[in-house]
């Protein structure tokens, strides 16, 4: 198969109220979209978008790594085989030496151009030759704001028929324990709680945090330490399990696997640097008989339903973060990625131009 087309076009998405990354307050969602097709008119699409305040690259460095590339891959053929994200889609790509969102977004135009060319779902096509996949990814509903803002949320996405949720928990100990409490309250075991602290507290805090909601029912924890090396003890101390997040673009997975009180990975395929990567983290999390959970970095629709189908192809069922959409005013898939009951239905094919709010994107030439 031959990508006899690539287009890209950016975008720039207002978000219904600011998201706070790692101290930056962003309004809106900027990024790029990759359209390939093949010669015979069947089309993948790829985001590309790096997050202000945590990706490495910025949008511009990643816009001039999308526009060497559709100098490059016009006209060439899909290197054969590279759906099964054993290494070749990386040897593909390695003399160019993308930046991680880039990609994360031409791997996902590809894989999504051949699921086309095969007229099959995303993650048949990525699954085919592993037995581990479903045709649904179950989500975590994203609980933020005051305390009795979360448990007004976390009431409503418990009617609404989540099975899980995350929680955000960071600045004051006593507040976000507090938090944690009156969301329990809320959800009387019935609801498997996830806590994100986005490594807020020194070691002394988060075993105090730790101490406070002892009697709460949480799954883990993600990143409570501002020093990742630290998890061990705040594991003895609490026997909270632990999830790494940002700790992944720093350690090894030798490092990480000797850290005990470990037991999650949480990986977001725009930052690690793509989906072949992130795959061959899934498969060494199962190896070390750590859970691997799916998150986004709040892309668009398009990238949000990529990350269903790599999400679907978990060996454990775990709950995806991928709850994001809710804070953008517009998407750019007209019809809008839904959540219900707490699940992604993943059975369609991936997107066509048909699909696609052309009027919010503005192609680069």
């Amino acid at each position: 198969m031959k990508i006899a087309s690539f287009r890209f076009y950016k975008y720039a998405l207002p978000l219904h109220r600011p998201i706070e990354v790692h101290g930056l307050k962003l309004t809106k969602r900027e990024g790029l979209v990759i359209h390939l097709k093949s010669e015979h008119d069947t089309e993948g699409f790829g985001e590309v978008a790096p997050l202000d305040g945590w990706s490495e690259e910025s949008l511009d460095e990643a816009q001039e790594q999308v526009r060497e590339l559709k100098a490059s891959l016009t006209g060439r053929e899909v290197l054969s085989g590279v759906e099964k994200l054993d290494g070749k889609m990386c040897s593909w790509f390695e003399e160019m030496n993308l930046r991680p969102s880039v990609q994360f977004g031409i791997e996902m135009a590809v894989l999504n151009l051949i699921a086309s060319t095969q007229n099959t779902p995303l993650f048949q096509s990525i699954a085919h030759a592993h037995s581990d996949h479903r045709d649904y990814t179950r989500v975590h509903a994203l609980l933020d704001g005051t305390v009795e803002e979360v448990a007004r949320q976390a009431k409503k996405y418990k009617d609404d028929g989540f099975m899980d949720m995350k929680l955000k928990v960071r600045g004051s100990v006593d507040e976000s324990a507090e938090k944690v409490r009156t969301v329990n309250e809320v959800l009387r075991g019935e609801v498997l709680l996830h806590l994100d602290a986005n490594q807020a507290w020194e070691l002394e805090d988060a075993v105090r945090f730790g101490r406070e909601i002892e009697c709460s029912t949480v799954a883990y924890i993600e990143e409570p330490l501002k020093h990742v090396y630290q998890t061990p003890e705040f594991y003895q101390e609490t026997m909270i399990p632990v999830a790494l997040d940002e700790s992944l673009l720093k350690l090894s997975v030798e490092e990480f696997k000797s850290l005990d009180g470990v037991d999650v990975l949480v990986l977001k395929p725009t930052a690690l640097g793509g989906l072949e990567k992130t795959w061959q983290l899934m498969r060494q999390a199962r190896t070390l008989g750590l859970a691997a959970v799916i998150s986004s970095s709040f892309e668009s629709g398009l990238g949000i339903l990529t990350l269903a189908n790599l999400a679907s192809c978990t060996v454990r069922d775990q709950a995806a973060g991928l709850d994001t959409l809710k804070w953008f005013e517009q998407d750019l898939l007209k019809e809008n990625v839904l959540i219900r009951h707490g699940k992604i239905n993943i059975r369609q094919g991936p997107p066509r131009g048909e699909d696609i709010n052309f009027e919010l994107l503005k192609e680069i030439v």
